[in-house]
């Protein structure tokens, strides 16, 4: 019997997806949390077998509580899939280097999905909804290109990436959206064919010590 908790701070799709799981043949609903904060508390001592977290919370994010989670001593052996609404490339590859193991889109998601999902990532598998996996892979195919010549928009975004700003603080000082932000990042990732902050600002810092690679950017 495979035990789940869920990790949910909307009332409405905290009851959905907790009925879907209830009842199921296999499965077992040991937990639901409407705070990171509290899965943090109890998931040591409870040891789910899967765990489901949205990402957006109001306060510490699912993402986040993930990354701590995995640094429990000793090591929880709980397979982590992120159940939300947000398709967003960063959020996806994110939550996959904090330790999620699989990334499903609530209005993708039906019982049927979701059961299958929990039986696969507790098998060693990682579920996806078929947008994200496209995402994943589209991005992988692209490591293979060469690198494309960066915007000066998004040159400018990667030196306040490199300078530490987070991206409320560049989309203010560039007068841009947040969203536009993002995108603008994403870019960059598939132009330097990287996964994270921590890469693009790495390549972005050797490229311009090589004066050979410094016009590549």
């Amino acid at each position: 019997m495979l035990t789940v908790s869920l990790v949910e701070d909307d009332d409405r799709d905290r009851e959905l997806f907790s009925r879907y799981i209830c009842g199921a043949k296999g499965v077992r609903l040991v937990s639901v949390y409407a705070t990171t904060e509290e899965a943090i508390k109890r998931f040591p001592t409870e040891k789910p077998d899967v765990a489901l977290l949205d990402i957006k919370f109001p306060g510490m994010d699912g993402i986040e509580c993930i990354r701590r989670l995995r640094q429990v001593v000793p090591a929880l052996s709980t397979h982590f899939i992120i159940l939300t609404g947000h398709e967003d490339r960063t959020l996806i590859f994110d939550s996959l280097r904090a330790g999620a193991h699989g990334f499903l889109l609530k209005d993708k998601t039906v019982r049927e999905n979701l059961l299958s999902a929990i039986k696969e990532v507790a098998a060693g598998g990682a579920p996806m909804s078929p947008c994200v996996a496209r995402q994943v892979i589209t991005h992988f195919e692209g490591e293979a290109q060469p690198t494309n010549h960066l915007t000066d928009k998004e040159r400018a975004v990667l030196r306040d990436l490199a300078d530490g700003l987070r991206y409320k603080e560049i989309a203010g000082k560039l007068s841009i959206s947040l969203n536009t932000v993002r995108k603008r990042i994403n870019g960059i990732y598939d132009k330097l064919h990287v996964h994270s902050r921590k890469d693009a600002v790495r390549v972005f810092q050797e490229r311009l010590s090589s004066p050979a690679d410094s016009a590549k950017m």
